[in-house]
């Protein structure tokens, strides 16, 4: 009697685990629409890749839901996580793309950057990049010496994103003469401002050049001062990296908490409070489209990227490492920010 008891306890157990995971995961997502919120402006490196994953994911998520973008713009993507934080369905239909660096966002302005890198669902980064400052052969600046001696403009968005905030910790650090115009959209609007003569150059992604403005990169027009990232020896085989341009701990400790978001790439994420089969459905799709061939071949002939994934779990860890960053640090580079 005790044995048939318990065989139908564990029948109905699992009748009603398959019926939750029916009702909230594999079928939920049939019929559906979900959006992947970009926290940049629209052409950009981050727009451009978003709008290849949301194809692939329209194809590995169970269901097959619709998956379209929108851009959201403002303050490094820190808009954008507030709003996905604060604002959107916790049902897993809406999902946060970011620029690199929106955790460091958190720990450097902390007033602005409502939401916990914590308590959010990271579902999956499919590649990491190389960072450069870089400025326009005209100028006539080749060098770091010459960068600190001549006036250079360096176009950035706010205050928030890496286009302000790699060019800030550098001329914090190495005493070069950059005047840093922020007010554009992204990426792409520098681009324009380059080419009318408001700005001379912008610290961005060498695949952001590569799909932007390809010759550029061949005939000579950009001269790449510094980087952030790992070496690229094909593009820019001889450009030091910021790290080991300082000297002292503090300093080289201050580089590495800077790059931290280059380490997470552009995450996909989604709010707190989303279901744990969602999230897994979403992580099990993520892990489909980085290693579905067709996605590999057209994000490296679209945007010139290898595929470099990093999962959520993994993702998560990384999170609460740099979360965990010493508060005396933290000061350090919100001074030389400006923040």
């Amino acid at each position: 009697m005790f044995k048939l008891l318990h065989t139908l306890v564990v029948i109905s157990c699992y009748f009603f685990a398959s019926s939750a995971w029916t009702q909230g995961g594999s079928d939920f997502y049939s019929g559906r629409t979900v959006t992947i919120l970009v926290g940049s402006g629209s052409g950009g490196l981050t727009d451009t890749s978003a709008r290849l994953i949301a194809q692939f994911l329209e194809k590995h998520i169970p269901g097959e839901p619709t998956v379209i973008v929108q851009n959201m713009p403002g303050g490094g993507s820190v808009t954008m996580a507030n709003h996905v934080t604060r604002s959107v369905p916790r049902d897993g239909t809406v999902i946060g793309y970011p620029v690199p660096g929106m955790i460091t966002a958190e720990l450097l302005e902390p007033n602005r950057a409502k939401y916990q890198g914590r308590a959010l669902n990271w579902i999956g980064s499919a590649f990491r990049t190389t960072n450069t400052i870089s400025v326009l052969s005209r100028t006539g600046v080749k060098n770091l010496e010459d960068a600190r001696q001549k006036p250079l403009f360096l176009g950035a968005s706010g205050r928030g994103s890496p286009l302000y905030q790699i060019p800030a910790l550098a001329k914090g650090l190495l005493g070069l003469n950059f005047t840093i115009i922020t007010g554009y959209d992204g990426g792409s609007e520098v681009v324009l401002a380059m080419e009318r003569g408001e700005v001379d150059g912008q610290a961005i992604a060498l695949d952001f050049w590569a799909g932007q403005r390809p010759a550029w990169l061949l005939n000579g027009s950009l001269t790449h001062l510094l980087r952030i990232g790992p070496l690229d020896p094909v593009r820019a085989p001889d450009v030091p990296h910021l790290r080991d341009l300082v000297s002292g701990d503090r300093d080289k400790a201050l580089v590495e908490l800077f790059e931290i978001g280059f380490t997470l790439g552009w995450p996909l994420f989604a709010p707190p409070g989303v279901p744990d089969e969602r999230v897994f459905i979403l992580r099990e799709a993520f892990s489909k489209v980085v290693e579905d061939p067709d996605f590999s071949e057209i994000i490296e002939t679209t945007l010139h990227i290898e595929l470099d994934p990093i999962m959520g779990p993994e993702l998560a860890n990384y999170v609460d490492q740099a979360l965990s960053t010493p508060q005396p640090l933290v000061d350090d580079m919100i001074k030389i920010l400006g923040l």
